[in-house]
């Protein structure tokens, strides 16, 4: 298992690429995912030259760092079918990107847009249709997350998209401070790894509180929050302050021996607190080390039929 740092953590910060690639390494990190609006951008054809990709790749060995996925998006689930097939051809620049870079994982979101998920999945699979067979002649991968807000926000709807194509090029991300919009609130973790085992690939961990309790967040105006219009979640740095059960996150990842796996992928993903970034990142890279790797005193065969349930 690779433990990254998201450099989405620094958005805003006034932080150079080279001062972020630093900071990402003085928290003890070996592992980068650079996610930022200008590189490697997102829902928007990127702008930068191969010049300049080149000067990132370059910059982030200096640190001696190396690159585990790269974070980014487009809308390949959106209904227009000119914006759909534009989409399209950006992940195929972006693959091309990811070659130059020597990178053979990305990782997104499902897409936005609760409007009509039936069609916007239609839209994503045919979308699908045509990249995971390039991903797989190029020996990449591109691991997916339901988001809040997404066309899908529940774990097991997102994920049978992923099971459908059961593609080692195509991989299901779970992201710890999503829980709650996983399953409506009532955060059975155990249940949601356990779904998704055959292809979980990829963790995204950070804290977050249970927008389902009353007053764990204040918005205004208020109604806007009551009828479920505004989607509300954070990335707290500081994991264990939240109220995503973690020690049951990690105990059912040890389970299914996702810490031991040698193309699995935790990203420490922050938000809102860049200046706690190498505290918190020390501190949660030393929990991921010592709850995940070389653990297997609870691992579990699969047995026959696992992971499916009725619905």
């Amino acid at each position: 298992m690779k433990i990254t740092f998201d450099t989405s953590a620094f958005w805003e910060s006034g932080l150079t690429y080279e001062e972020i690639y630093h900071t990402v390494a003085e928290a003890g990190f070996k592992y980068v995912s650079p996610y930022n609006q200008d590189f490697p951008g997102f829902w928007r054809r990127p702008k930068y030259t191969m010049k300049e990709v080149e000067w990132h790749k370059k910059a982030i060995e200096r640190e001696g760092l190396q690159i585990a996925s790269l974070t980014t998006g487009f809308r390949i689930q959106h209904p227009d079918e000119f914006m759909r097939e534009y989409a399209i051809d950006c992940w195929k620049m972006m693959f091309e990107v990811g070659e130059a870079m020597g990178v053979k994982v990305f990782n997104t979101e499902i897409g936005n847009g609760r409007d009509d998920p039936e069609l916007r999945e239609a839209k994503l699979m045919r979308s699908l249709d045509v990249l995971v067979p390039i991903l797989e002649e190029e020996g990449m991968r591109l691991d997916i997350q339901a988001h809040p807000d997404d066309f899908h926000e529940h774990n097991n709807d997102a994920y049978d998209i992923i099971r459908y194509y059961d593609s080692p090029s195509l991989g299901y991300l779970y992201t710890f401070p999503h829980t709650f919009h996983y399953d409506d609130g009532k955060g059975n973790v155990e249940h949601m790894i356990q779904y998704v085992r055959p292809h979980l690939k990829h963790i995204i961990v950070a804290d977050t509180y249970n927008y389902t309790k009353l007053f764990r967040y204040n918005i205004n105006p208020s109604n806007l929050y009551a009828d479920g219009t505004v989607r509300c979640h954070a990335h707290i740095g500081e994991i264990g302050t939240g109220d995503v059960p973690v020690d049951r996150l990690f105990k059912a990842l040890r389970k299914i021996g996702f810490g031991d796996q040698e193309d699995t992928i935790a990203t420490f993903n922050p938000l809102g607190f860049p200046e706690r970034a190498i505290q918190d990142g020390i501190h949660t890279r030393e929990i991921l080390e010592r709850e995940l790797i070389g653990k297997q005193d609870e691992y579990e065969e699969p047995a026959e039929g696992f992971g499916i349930y009725a619905r």
